[in-house]
């Protein structure tokens, strides 16, 4: 491990950046004026790609009704008339999805469908340990010797080549739902729906695989009525499955803007009352009694739905998510909740070890992808690890968890540095990889893994050249004086949320302010710092989460400079506004 001198010194050398946006003031004002929001607020649209008061009004109400239609992909045509077929005629048809969240709700979401339509739809997914990721040889024997017609794949199939030539081969078409990366070729499906191939007239591209999956549905179940208009019960179908959605859209951090933005607010939503007792399972096991924010879905419900695909329990997300009563989900909730607790405990561990072998490599220091392989790695919490190296050290990092001679690896990336671009300059390293800009996965040999961590940090050095690559940023949205942030104002940052990759929670500058009374340390750990500051009017109370070390760097009388997001309090009663402390400095 690191000494404290040499942790001090890191600390020190990856303070953050701050990037603070600027705008035009005009703009700024004018929409501030059309949408009746604080002048601060309307930069923070700004920053989004609001242009105008009218883009301001729909990212504001983030409406159903802007949705782009279904029918927009050029294949739901052929798609959704497969899928009618195979109901008509009582067709076996199988959902492949996969053991993640993304995987778990898309294909939820497909065989919820089926109930609705009165069609069994069996369902595959993959054992992480032995298989690994997507649709293998394995689940296409077995689905052609059980009679299976139609299979549909979610959040996976776009490179699925020879399992889907097989599956045709044995009698299976196949429809493929998915948004990883595209190749150069597509597989020999009936279709592929997936909104990164390159001929698509789509207007928004970003969905994750559940979003796919559910346009699917919806176009399926808008031909079933006959036209663009649903019956009630296909209409309140939908909408609860706009939750599976916005689980998969946070879990999978992709950008919640356009279809991800309304899609996820709305189905954050509908949480609380959702008609999937799956749902409020998951929601009571969590402690969520109220709509759920997107950092609840990251940090409470996707960890819970991940658990059971990282510890042996491929199934088990799938089955909280089409339990068919609310008991059968509560015993699986709870049973989810014990595995994610074992998770942790690896999680830590395995953090723990990675930290340190980067800390005992000085190899790493000069490398700008940190790759590590270990026997003692688990193949089901390698990703999320992964994850945390990433930030810890600002670097893309890649993890594999080895055995055999054979490896299963997970990687994450930092903005400006697509991974699975990377990946693909290095493909005959790997016996088979997956995933998209910030995420991957891979299969890869033991002897193969020092290649890759040479070959890919020779591609990191060829492709990013900003000097300050493993500088953190802040990237501030506006600077804006304390005696701006009125209550009334504040409410309105609601109205912007949920808050994610794309559209991350707006953070705010200010400098020149006092700290007006001593800080103190308050709750476990290292504990949070807690400080009243003021500049020019009444104090405002402050709190930085695990910035208790901090505690001695300041006093009373100093002044500061603090990079926050506001919040709205009413513990003392009527509501106040509180500061969120991201960084604050002599």
């Amino acid at each position: 491990m690191l000494s404290a001198q040499e942790s001090t010194l890191q600390a020190l050398l990856h303070d953050p950046a701050w990037c603070i946006t600027s705008q035009r003031s005009q703009p700024v004002s004018e929409l501030a004026a059309a949408l009746r929001l604080p002048e601060y607020l309307a930069r923070v649209l700004i920053n989004r790609g609001v242009r105008d008061p009218e883009q301001g009004h729909a990212f504001l109400a983030a409406s159903t009704a802007a949705l782009e239609d279904p029918f927009a992909f050029r294949g739901m045509e052929v798609a959704v008339e497969r899928v009618r077929r195979a109901v008509a005629k009582g067709e076996k048809i199988l959902i492949q999805g996969d053991y993640d969240v993304d995987g778990s709700t898309s294909a939820a979401l497909l065989v919820n469908l089926f109930r609705l339509l009165g069609a069994q739809a069996e369902v595959s997914i993959p054992v992480r340990a032995q298989e690994g990721y997507g649709l293998n040889e394995r689940i296409v024997r077995q689905a052609a010797a059980s009679g299976v017609t139609l299979m549909i794949t979610c959040d996976n199939g776009t490179t699925a080549h020879k399992e889907i030539a097989l599956a045709r081969q044995l009698g299976i078409e196949t429809v493929v739902t998915d948004h990883h990366t595209v190749g150069e070729t597509l597989p020999d499906a009936v279709v592929v729906l997936n909104p990164h191939v390159k001929e698509e007239p789509l207007k928004f591209r970003d969905l994750c695989g559940a979003g796919v999956a559910f346009k699917l549905a919806w176009a399926v179940l808008q031909r079933l009525g006959g036209g663009t208009r649903l019956e009630q019960a296909h209409r309140d179908f939908l909408a609860g499955a706009q939750s599976l959605v916005a689980l998969a859209s946070v879990a999978d951090v992709v950008p919640l803007l356009g279809d991800n933005r309304i899609l996820t607010r709305q189905g954050l939503r509908a949480m609380p009352d959702s008609p999937n007792p799956g749902i409020r399972a998951l929601m009571e096991t969590s402690g969520l009694d109220r709509v759920p924010s997107g950092m609840d879905v990251g940090f409470k419900l996707a960890p819970r739905l991940n658990a059971g695909g990282r510890l042996g329990r491929e199934t088990l997300g799938l089955e909280l998510l089409t339990a068919g009563s609310y008991g059968q989900a509560m015993d699986l909730a709870r049973e989810m909740d014990s595995l994610n607790r074992q998770r942790q405990s690896l999680d830590r561990e395995l953090t723990r070890m990675a930290e340190e072998m980067v800390a005992a490599d000085r190899g790493y220091d000069s490398e700008r992808v940190l790759v590590l392989g270990h026997d003692e790695f688990h193949a089901g919490v390698v990703g999320i690890v992964a994850a945390r190296i990433s930030r810890r050290f600002n670097k893309p990092a890649v993890l594999v968890a080895t055995r055999d001679g054979m490896g299963r690896g997970s990687g994450r990336s930092i903005p400006g540095f697509h991974l699975y671009n990377a990946l693909n300059e290095c493909s005959g390293l790997m016996h088979r990889f997956g995933g998209h800009a910030l995420a991957a996965g891979m299969e890869i040999t033991r002897e193969n893994l020092g290649l890759l961590r040479r070959a890919v940090n020779e591609i990191a050095g060829k492709h990013v050249v900003r000097a300050d690559y493993a500088t953190p940023t802040l990237n501030i949205d506006a600077e804006v004086p304390l005696q701006a942030l009125e209550p009334e104002g504040v409410q309105h940052l609601s109205a912007l949320e949920p808050f994610g990759e794309g559209n991350p929670e707006p953070l705010f500058a200010t400098t020149d302010v006092e700290v007006a009374a001593p800080p103190k340390v308050v709750g476990r750990g290292t504990g949070h710092l807690t400080l009243l500051v003021k500049q020019g009017g009444p104090a405002l109370r402050a709190i930085g989460f695990g910035m208790g070390e901090r505690v001695s760097q300041f006093k009373r009388g100093d002044r500061v400079r603090m990079v926050f997001t506001p919040r709205i309090s009413t513990f003392r009663g009527p509501a106040e506004v509180e500061l969120e402390l991201k960084d604050i400095r002599a």
